[in-house]
């Protein structure tokens, strides 16, 4: 399984946008998390198609990174997004 990691743009609808480019491709997003604070926003996913999802990212212009999950990726990798759920109270265990 791939992990994609993205930063999404401080407007309204730019989750939309994300997530209906995928529903186009009929890619599923099996496992979502991500915060938002004040301008800034992270968001993990994965789906069930890498390679659709690299191109509709790679479609709208979007950044993001890949993370092999058997590589052993945990939110340690990624403080922002572990931090942010942190402050609202939850925690990945």
């Amino acid at each position: 399984m791939v992990w994609f990691t993205v930063e999404l743009s401080d407007k309204p609808g730019s989750l939309a946008k994300m997530a209906t480019a995928l529903g186009d491709k009929g890619i599923n997003i099996g496992a979502i998390v991500g915060i938002a604070e004040d301008t800034d926003g992270a968001l993990m996913l994965a789906t069930s198609d890498a390679e659709g999802t690299r191109l509709a990212f790679k479609a709208l212009g979007l950044a993001f990174e890949e993370h092999d999950a058997d590589a052993g990726l945990t939110l340690d990798d990624h403080p922002r997004v572990a931090q942010g759920l942190a402050d609202h109270g939850l925690g990945v265990g």
